[in-house]
């Protein structure tokens, strides 16, 4: 019996333990496909599996994943280890072997990603690839981009700097969250939209309360007023 077949007939009572200590790709909601992703997400034993994978402290309860960006164990593992070669044989480690292996990286993460080898660029972290774009924008004088008061603050920072030096204008969008009205949403950020708008910045879920914004339907608004 493979272990395939194996959750499948065991469904989502599989023990936690036994999921963790499965290979990773176990851990996928695609890993099996007789089991319907929902049917996996919906599992103690998924989100169990996934838990023990970190190494945060069970004593208090951890609410920021984003800004810390704790990492599982094989990560932290990984680091440590990279980290030791690097520092054993610098030179040639660091020129010879890891730099080879950037580019394979860069393939396996776009097959996660489900895109080309040359739209992956490989950071430290979202800030600092949200920053890469924010300034990498070709905008100029007089400009205009709408983002709202509840976005991630370093994003905002990030327009307010590109608007002091550059003087293209930011036009905020004022949401009264949390709100289960997601029209209203749309229609805040559809009249912000004029003739000089060039970017929207659109944050999926609000950080600050979970609030996940209707992105697709305020896209679509915005390509429809660029064809008029």
């Amino acid at each position: 019996m493979n272990r395939r077949n194996f959750l499948h007939q065991m469904g989502l009572a599989v023990p936690a333990v036994g999921l963790a200590a499965m290979a990773p790709e176990a851990l996928s909601l695609k890993s099996c496909p007789e089991i319907s992703e929902l049917q996996v997400a919906e599992g103690d034993d998924f989100w169990n599996g996934i838990k023990s994978s970190f190494t945060v402290s069970p004593n208090i309860i951890n609410l920021n994943n984003g800004g810390v960006s704790p990492q599982p164990i094989q990560v932290q593992n990984a680091h440590i280890r990279f980290y030791q070669y690097s520092n054993e044989a610098p030179s040639y480690y660091m020129w010879r072997i890891l730099d080879q292996g950037r580019e394979s990286l860069r393939a396996q993460l776009a097959k996660i990603a489900g895109c080309e080898t040359e739209e992956i660029a490989i950071n430290r972290n979202a800030t600092e690839g949200l920053n890469s774009v924010i300034f990498g924008l070709n905008l100029a004088k007089g400009d205009e981009v709408i983002l709202g008061k509840y976005d991630y603050p370093n994003m905002m920072n990030a327009w307010k700097q590109r608007e002091k030096r550059e003087g293209i204008v930011l036009k905020w969008v004022e949401l009264d969250l949390p709100s289960e009205n997601p029209q209203a949403i749309t229609d805040a950020y559809v009249a912000q939209f004029s003739s000089r708008t060039k970017v929207i910045h659109l944050t999926h879920m609000i950080n600050w309360n979970g609030q996940i914004l209707p992105v697709a339907d305020i896209a679509r608004k915005a390509r429809a007023a660029a064809l008029r």
